[in-house]
């Protein structure tokens, strides 16, 4: 079989979630990119060549997923040459090269999980994309994909070799479940207490999924504060002993309470865990997907309810090693609700800003991170309130919804009863 690692938490978990819903998580709509302008003189086969080297380098971008024993394990293949994609960019944008790049998927079963496009636009100006399949990378992983691409460049440039890596992402997540064997039973133990009674949250009485419906997404971007806004919720978070996004799921959790009868707010969502030394440059997939439970109790306000989901925010944080999937299989009443009830696991995200503005050397030339306006992954989602921080401070959400389920009128309502839970504490003055 050749070199093979055990699979990552988030591996697992798409993996095992697209044998129940085959193509919802490891399908072409989880395809992931960036692009960066490159602006100054530009040698195209010293590019090439680079990025021959950015594959080479990182052994998770030629790994595939393999099941044994009822497990997954990343399959690492020997390396091949690789070259760019060469399109002429003349009469486009940048913004809209990254797109269209990005509109093409990146197959899940077959080496190597990335793909590179390079467009001249002008002289001296051109634009570089890659693109990835989610099960192979995250967020962060992408803008580190440029930078070490750009880096790979320059020692190219310069006649020089770039040290390797210190390990692999597979070495990782090996080191990683390690470390957290002698806890897995009390650790199941936790969940399985934690998740008894719970069921999806009924977000309307009038929800009802149409099933004669393909499934398809709708979305919507919004500003949720403005950079003077979102410091000052930080400040209100550091004031009562809890992190940024634990304050915005205080939000979440106060105005989702308010529509369900039972005021308990059940969701999934990420935690990019790079705990290990060596691990802040490396490309990989290291989040971990996890449920969070807050009982709300009748009249919290932010003040009671802010310790409350923070211990909750920190338990499932110290506990995200067993795989979501897992912690729903051991509850399958509650995951038969969820597949099918309208909207049945409503998923909040927070990504931190962790891109600096501060272009990227490629040599001679700089580059810097093109915005796109392609959603990127959305899974088979009822309904994802994802925020993400930008590097200018401004909290910004993409709003997913499946059209079976739910409207945008009745999604933009959800998302602007969270947005007022949020102005709450900032109007009292922080």
């Amino acid at each position: 079989m050749g070199l093979t690692w055990p699979a990552s938490v988030f591996q697992h978990t798409l993996m095992a979630t697209d044998q129940l819903l085959p193509g919802g998580s490891t399908g072409p709509h989880m395809t992931m990119s960036v692009a960066a302008r490159i602006t100054g003189p530009l040698d195209l086969a010293l590019l090439d060549q680079a990025y021959d080297d950015l594959v080479a380098r990182n052994d998770v971008l030629r790994t595939t997923m393999v099941q044994v024993d009822g497990g997954y394990l990343q399959q690492v293949h020997p390396h091949q040459p690789v070259h760019l994609d060469k399109t002429d960019g003349h009469g486009a944008t940048a913004g809209q090269l990254a797109d269209e790049w990005s509109r093409t998927p990146v197959p899940s079963t077959a080496a190597p999980l990335i793909r590179g496009h390079v467009a001249q636009l002008d002289d001296g100006d051109h634009v570089v994309g890659l693109i990835l399949h989610h099960l192979h990378t995250d967020p962060r992983s992408l803008q580190l994909a440029i930078a070490e691409l750009g880096r790979l460049y320059t020692a190219r440039v310069e006649g020089r070799t770039e040290p390797a890596p210190a390990f692999q992402f597979g070495e990782y997540v090996e080191q990683r479940l390690a470390s957290v064997a002698d806890r897995l039973e009390a650790d199941r133990d936790f969940w399985r207490t934690l998740m008894a009674g719970a069921r999806p949250m009924a977000l309307s009485p009038d929800l009802k999924r149409d099933w004669e419906r393909k499934p398809s997404s709708g979305s919507f971007r919004v500003q949720v504060l403005d950079a003077e806004q979102a410091t000052a919720m930080e400040r209100w978070a550091r004031k009562h002993r809890t992190t940024m996004f634990a304050a915005l799921f205080t939000g979440f959790s106060l105005a989702m309470a308010d529509r369900l009868d039972n005021r308990d707010v059940l969701v999934s969502t990420v935690f990019e865990q790079r705990d290990r030394p060596g691990t802040a440059d490396m490309v990989g997939p290291f989040i971990h997907p996890a449920l969070l439970r807050v009982p709300v109790p009748d009249g919290a306000t932010w003040e009671s309810l802010a310790p409350l989901v923070r211990d909750r925010v920190l338990d499932a944080y110290n506990r995200a090693h067993i795989p979501a999937i897992e912690v729903l299989g051991m509850h399958m009443d509650v995951l038969q609700e969820i597949a099918m009830s309208p909207a049945g696991l409503c998923v909040f995200q927070y990504i931190p800003a962790h891109v600096s503005e501060k272009p990227v050397p490629f040599g001679p030339a700089t580059a810097s991170v093109v915005p796109s306006e392609e959603g990127g992954p959305t899974g088979d989602v009822g309904l994802m309130f994802r925020l993400h921080r930008s590097p200018t401070g401004e909290l910004t959400a993409r709003v997913t919804f499946d059209e079976r389920d739910l409207a945008e009128p009745l999604a933009r309502e959800l998302f602007e009863e969270f947005a007022a839970r949020l102005a709450e504490p900032l109007a009292a003055g922080v």
